[in-house]
């Protein structure tokens, strides 16, 4: 049995997700791209593996198409957050805007309106980085449509698939991180309450 689902992309072309079985593929103006699977050997990341790009090495908006899930940390995290907060967008319209502010469907939909994105630019790399802080906070939707969009996408070098299977596999460390830092903010809400309210 196969389930189908379609991503609707730029100028009315459609990829096509194909699932039967453990395995999965994507059709793209006809012809079949193997997306990765947590299966499939060829693809498998391995942390252990030296990794020739770290995040000194670029700017937060180029992270997406050069870091895997496991190299963000917290302070890549909020870098983000920051870079994102100083973006103007012109002609971004609506809906950039509010992927940049974090809603977290705007950013899925900006993101899947780039494909097949044949050229990175600028709105590329933002749009994709509002991508990708819905990712690291935990959004499993965010991660699995970045890894389908890395996946598809020449990023200019040979670490394509590493980096799609990487945020295939790491939604629940993702998950798991996120909840952990809201747990810790609202350990502190609490502390910081209870002082006020015994200071009072």
């Amino acid at each position: 049995m196969k389930d189908m689902t379609k991503t609707p992309g730029r100028g009315g072309k459609t990829t096509v997700g194909i699932c039967s079985g453990d395995e999965c593929h994507a059709e793209l103006h006809g012809g079949e791209i193997p997306l990765p699977t947590l299966q499939d050997q060829a693809w498998k990341f391995t942390t252990a593996r030296p990794w020739p790009f770290n995040p000194n090495d670029s700017t937060p908006v180029t992270w997406w198409r050069k870091l895997p899930a496991h190299a963000f940390c917290e302070q890549e995290r909020v870098q983000i957050s920051e870079t994102l907060r100083h973006v103007d967008v012109l002609h971004g319209g609506d809906e950039l805007r509010a992927a940049l502010n974090g809603d977290v469907a705007a950013a899925i939909a900006t993101a899947l309106a780039l494909m097949p994105i044949e050229n990175i630019d600028f709105h590329t790399d933002i749009t994709m980085t509002s991508l990708l802080r819905c990712a690291l906070n935990g959004e499993a939707a965010a991660a699995l449509v970045l890894a389908q969009i890395v996946g598809l996408t020449n990023l200019g070098h040979a670490l394509t698939r590493e980096l799609s299977v990487s945020w295939i596999g790491g939604v629940p460390a993702l998950r798991r991180t996120h909840e952990i830092r809201r747990s810790r903010r609202r350990g502190f809400v609490g502390v910081e309450g209870a002082r006020v309210r015994s200071e009072g």
